[in-house]
């Protein structure tokens, strides 16, 4: 792919989401009402039906930042 080519974003379900960080699903969402998915850098975006999705980019960053400390 080219460098100057612009890539859309992967956007996951809950459920891939929760997988990928490790946790259940009513941890994520639990996380994510008190605050604390921001606080890693992890977004929620909502589609036009209020169902939940995280883009698979911000979760890797988050993860990437937390094994390095």
């Amino acid at each position: 792919m080219p460098k100057d080519e612009i890539q859309e974003p992967i956007f996951l379900r809950i459920g891939a989401a929760a997988r990928l960080l490790g946790v259940s699903i009513s941890t994520l969402r639990r996380l994510e009402k008190n605050g604390r998915l921001a606080e890693y850098g992890v977004r929620v975006y909502y589609t036009p039906t209020r169902r939940r999705r995280y883009k698979k980019s911000e979760i890797l960053d988050a993860l990437e930042r937390s094994a390095e400390s």
